[in-house]
């Protein structure tokens, strides 16, 4: 059994909807929350694991990406305007 003291009523009251919503009890809904986040690991584990594997090339020209990305999110006629 798990108790939580001091539990916010704003999540308590988010956690009973998403249930209500779900067609389960708050109990279940927490439990596979919570098991669906331990599940994962730590950020301190995570960082170890990456640390502990070999560096790879980068396939991906970085500029070139950023250019890319830049230009899609440019609305058309800043392109055309060279003073914009």
């Amino acid at each position: 059994m798990l108790q939580i003291r001091g539990f916010p009523d704003d999540l308590h009251a988010r956690l009973r909807e998403r249930a209500q919503a779900e067609g389960t009890t708050m109990s279940e809904l927490a439990a596979r929350m919570l098991a669906r986040e331990l599940a994962m690991p730590t950020m301190a584990d995570w960082l170890a694991e990456l640390a502990r594997q070999p560096a790879r090339a980068q396939d991906v020209e970085i500029e070139q990406l950023m250019d890319d990305v830049r230009a899609e999110l440019e609305p058309a006629d800043d392109r055309n305007d060279p003073g914009a």
